[in-house]
């Protein structure tokens, strides 16, 4: 993974850009932990290249349209605390698009043939694409804006030269749905379900690389032995969290904002790592 951080740059950084990210999770087999869907970045990516990241990404202006869904822009306004109701729904409709095209995990009001499910995400795939309302209206679909659940929002620090606002949900997942869900073959170009220990345990090997702040997202996911606390939980409106860049001596950090308490969570953990060093096209937490 590279990174793209302009130090003297962050006194006057560009301006965020909007995007959305979904933290898709399904009960483990046999009793075991959930599992988390994770794809990998295409190196050639500029932004997080080569990094296991959620499905996700910028708000297209279609997601704005009169997409089909089962909230309205007051309940997705009230959920995310955004005071701009449109904005507020584009940004579901953005993490749904995004995941259907990243993933091919199609969250519907009611369910989608295999054969729309790919109609749709093959649609998508282009840079200029038909917007997502039109192909939905053409399948006869409509959004499970209703499963998607806020969980964080993340700001790209201000060192870094391509910035996103990015509002992070949670969806819980059954295993049937999901059984041949695969990444895109373009902008990502890997994917696999791991529990949240696995990942971490990877990450601290080298073998993936997780950004600093899906590495906190997957610790606090890691507290999880099912998913039942998830079932009716309101989680606290999603304040934004902005890391900050630093050199210590030689060493680029990026230093995350305290972890906020999560209520879903059995208890709450102090020990989440803050502070993270990159080295070599991996980053890992200072302790």
């Amino acid at each position: 993974m590279s990174v793209t951080f302009d130090l003297a740059g962050a006194a006057n950084p560009p301006a965020p850009r909007d995007a959305a990210t979904v933290i898709v999770v399904r009960e483990g087999l046999a009793g075991g932990a959930p599992e988390i869907f994770f794809v990998k970045r295409n190196a050639g990516v500029r932004f997080m290249g080569g990094a296991m990241v959620f499905p996700g990404g910028r708000l297209d202006p279609g997601d704005a349209d009169a997409v089909p869904g089962d909230l309205d822009e007051t309940a997705c306004a009230r959920a995310l605390g955004e005071a701009a109701p449109g904005l507020a729904r584009a940004l579901y409709v953005a993490a749904l698009r995004e995941c259907w095209e990243e993933s091919g995990i199609a969250l519907t009001t009611t369910p989608a043939s295999p054969e729309a499910v790919q109609r749709v995400r093959e649609a998508l795939k282009p840079r200029e694409a038909p917007p997502i309302g039109a192909l939905l209206r053409a399948e006869g679909l409509s959004l499970a804006l209703g499963q998607l659940r806020p969980y964080a929002r993340w700001v790209t620090p201000r060192a870094e030269t391509r910035r996103f606002d990015a509002r992070f949900f949670l969806a819980t997942v059954d295993r049937a749905s999901t059984e041949h869900a695969a990444h895109d073959g373009s902008e990502t170009v890997d994917s696999v379900w791991l529990t949240a220990r696995e990942a971490l345990a990877r990450a601290e090997r080298a073998e993936i690389v997780l950004a600093p702040p899906t590495w906190r997202t997957v610790a606090e996911l890691a507290s999880l032995a099912s998913l039942k606390p998830l079932a009716g939980a309101q989680a606290p409106t999603p304040s934004p969290q902005e890391p900050a860049v630093e050199l210590r001596g030689e060493q680029l950090c990026v230093v995350l904002p305290p972890a906020m308490p999560v209520p879903w969570f059995a208890q709450h953990d102090t020990t989440l790592p803050n502070c993270f060093a990159y080295n070599d096209g991996v980053w890992a937490p200072l302790r």
